[in-house]
């Protein structure tokens, strides 16, 4: 029976079907009848009470096969690109697409490839990528997915899977309960039951992804549901959007405002969830008003955005659970940060979060709301203005302010005097690449990074309110950033967008996001910090004071050997570029690239920079060659 029920709710079954099923179990005609009734409004979701009183466009019938239904519901939500590597059992989604005019393709040629440009897309533009990829290459896609979990990225992922009636016959390329992989890093994965179903569940996925906190959902469309007819309801994204925007409680909000006027030493820990609520203006005058010194995003581990100016006076650089400044705060207000509730004992934690999920999960919180960040930072700034006269907040903030920023000028004077005295050094070092990026980059430019630079380049540089806007990862998944910085060009096509990323990093995703640039003529500079090795790593493991660093051997992080010329992959994929070993020729080269963007060209830079820390200067790596295995040579 259960069945049944299930195959009439996924409009696999018609009403009669369902009551002369039930029947031949054993039920009566008219108990029968009574369940299908009691279940019609259940079924019958794609048409609820108001549907008659809506305006025309905003529901419609569609007759047609399941490829043109889903993308018939995609077009009436909005949707206007479709991110693609196409297979041969997702042909009906294409065939349809011949004539809708709305929605753009977009292709890539590894999926994880693909996933990534829509990822970078939807950052950047606060709207759902749509991927729709092959059902072998699910795994692929998947490497990049984790990045769009981990961030609560809104993106639907699609592959067409096989047809209903051979599941379980192992048959090529098919996988038992493939959906079934994706259930860790997704908010709702799902197969659509039957054409009928195929709009109702698309809008059902496209809800579940945008509906904060965000993230990516994956649906299975099996080639028969693909194919066969069908007539349905499609809805405009109206009619199943689900806003979020949710105030917080008054009280809660004013005894947060007291705790934070009365603090002797508060501080503001903020995170990602501000960049998505659209709250940064708010943030920067709650920190104004107060004089708190603000903390939270400059390591870029843990982080994807930068909410509040990094040139700031107010800004400290990264939250930690002990800090030299400005000490142990008596008060920590936690704004959208995940990573920021790791309060000292002792001090008392405010948090508001959009996630509740994420929100008090492994630290002790004294104050906790679940609230759209904007409108909680708002609420905040009116309660505190609302509990004291102008002039003595302003006493308040006067005295708090001085501290903070002649420690923050004290250390912006200690970065850049580190920087100068390295600028020289040949390969370049990291501190001159940030230096001369900040010179030669436009304040509108759209800073796409897929490398650890947070404690070199990146404080050398002008992040949030109204320069530079940064997009990063936080679990850093390499291979993203040359394809999020295509999908960051889509989604703001008139602002200069440069991708930076490892030579980890490129050889992770490969030379193919340059073909989708190359295809669409997206004007990215990609620069490649090229130091024949996994840096970071390297440090990381000798730190530990192991084998490898008591025999100063490199067992595992040496890139070179062969050497790689990024240069000259881009060309064979038709993107200029040029190599840069000194640091004399960054400024021209930096020239070249720009003009190159402007004439509507992407341009990369395979930028050849120091390797630094333990071992450093070895380039040593385990020798070894399959040749000389050989026992027969021809």
């Amino acid at each position: 029976m259960k069945d049944l029920i299930k195959q009439y709710l996924d409009h696999g079954l018609s009403r009669r079907q369902l009551v002369s099923g039930l029947s031949a179990l054993g039920m009566s005609t008219v108990a029968a009848k009574a369940v299908a009734q009691n279940l019609s409004p259940v079924a019958q979701g794609a048409a609820p009470p108001t549907a008659a009183a809506a305006a025309p466009t905003a529901i419609r019938e569609v007759e047609g096969n399941g490829g043109r239904l889903f993308v018939e519901q995609l077009k009436s939500a909005g949707v206007e690109y479709i991110f693609f590597n196409p297979s041969t059992g997702d042909h009906p989604i294409f065939d349809a697409l011949v004539d809708v005019a709305e929605i753009k393709l977009i292709k890539g040629i590894q999926e994880g490839a693909v996933v990534a440009m829509a990822d970078g897309y939807a950052r950047a533009s606060g709207r759902t990528g749509v991927v729709v990829v092959a059902n072998i290459g699910l795994p692929n896609a998947m490497t990049q997915m984790v990045n769009t979990w981990k961030d609560q990225i809104p993106m639907l992922v699609a592959v067409a899977s096989i047809d209903q009636n051979a599941l379980g016959r192992d048959q090529w390329q098919e996988t038992d309960h493939h959906e079934l992989m994706t259930e860790p890093i997704t908010k709702w994965f799902w197969q659509v039951q039957s054409t009928a179903a195929m709009a109702e569940t698309t809008r059902r996925a496209l809800k579940f992804a945008a509906t904060p906190p965000c993230g990516p959902v994956f649906l299975s469309l099996p080639t028969n549901t693909l194919e066969e007819h069908a007539k349905t309801q499609v809805w405009e994204r109206s009619k199943f959007d689900v806003p979020m925007r949710i105030r917080p409680d008054k009280d809660d909000v004013e005894k947060a405002a007291r705790m934070l006027i009365e603090a002797q030493n508060p501080l503001i820990s903020i995170g990602d969830e501000i960049t998505w609520s659209g709250g940064q203006k708010e943030l920067i005058e709650l920190a104004e008003l107060l004089g708190a010194p603000v903390a939270g995003e400059m390591g870029n581990l843990g982080y994807w955005s930068k909410p509040f100016p990094t040139r700031h006076p107010l800004f400290i650089g990264t939250v930690l659970r002990t800090m030299r400044y400005p000490g142990k705060p008596d008060v920590l207000l936690n704004l959208g940060n995940r990573w920021g509730e790791f309060a000292a004992l002792g001090t008392k934690l405010i948090s508001i979060r959009l996630d509740p999920a994420s929100l008090a999960r492994g630290a002790p919180v004294d104050l906790g709301m679940v609230a759209d960040l904007r409108l909680a930072i708002a609420d905040l700034n009116a309660a505190v203005r609302s509990m004291a006269t102008a002039s003595t907040l302003k006493q308040i903030a006067d005295q708090r302010a001085a501290k903070v920023r002649a420690y923050s000028a004290q250390m912006a004077e200690a970065r850049l005097a580190i920087a100068r005295g390295l600028s020289d050094s040949s390969p370049v070092s990291m501190e001159r690449l940030g230096i001369e990026l900040e010179a030669n980059l436009d304040r509108d430019a759209c800073y796409v990074a897929d490398v650890d630079s947070g404690k070199t380049m990146d404080p050398l540089m002008a992040f949030g309110g109204d320069d530079k806007q940064y997009f990063g990862t936080g679990p850093n998944v390499l291979g993203w950033g040359m394809a999020a910085g295509f999908g960051v060009k889509l989604a703001r096509p008139d602002a200069p967008v440069v991708s930076v990323v490892g030579d980890g990093s490129f050889l992770f995703s490969g030379p193919q996001p340059l073909w989708s640039m190359a295809r669409y003529r997206a004007p990215v500079t990609v620069i490649v910090l090229n130091n024949h090795s996994y840096n970071n790593e390297r440090n990381r493991i000798w730190n530990s004071a192991g084998r490898q660093f008591e025999t100063a051997r490199d067992m595992t992080c040496y890139n070179g050997d062969p050497d790689v010329d990024f240069a000259k992959a881009a060309s064979a994929f038709g993107v200029e570029g040029e190599t840069v070993k000194e640091p004399s020729g960054l400024k021209d080269a930096f020239a070249r690239a720009k003009s190159a963007t402007v004439e509507g060209r992407p341009y990369l830079l395979d930028i050849h920079i120091k390797r630094e820390g333990l071992g450093a200067v070895s380039e040593w790596h385990p020798p070894y060659s399959v040749a000389d295995l050989r026992t027969r040579k021809v």
